[in-house]
């Protein structure tokens, strides 16, 4: 059975922000933060997306309630 749900803009912008976020390699890193930008239109709004996102997850892996 297929997924017939269709991602949402949010969805796929939190998607691209996540894999950003996890990825080590500086080009990839780069390329992902610049397809973001494309999206929101705005490179700083995509930098700090990532940014953020990359807090939360670190908070989430270590148990931090409030990354900074």
């Amino acid at each position: 059975m297929t997924n017939t749900t269709v991602p949402t803009l949010n969805d796929l912008v939190q998607l691209i922000a996540t894999r950003a976020a996890k990825e080590c390699a500086w080009q990839a890193k780069c390329a992902l933060t610049r397809l973001l930008a494309d999206v929101l239109g705005d490179y700083d709004a995509a930098y700090q997306l990532i940014e953020e996102t990359g807090s939360k997850l670190l908070a989430a892996e270590y148990g931090e309630d409030n990354p900074q």
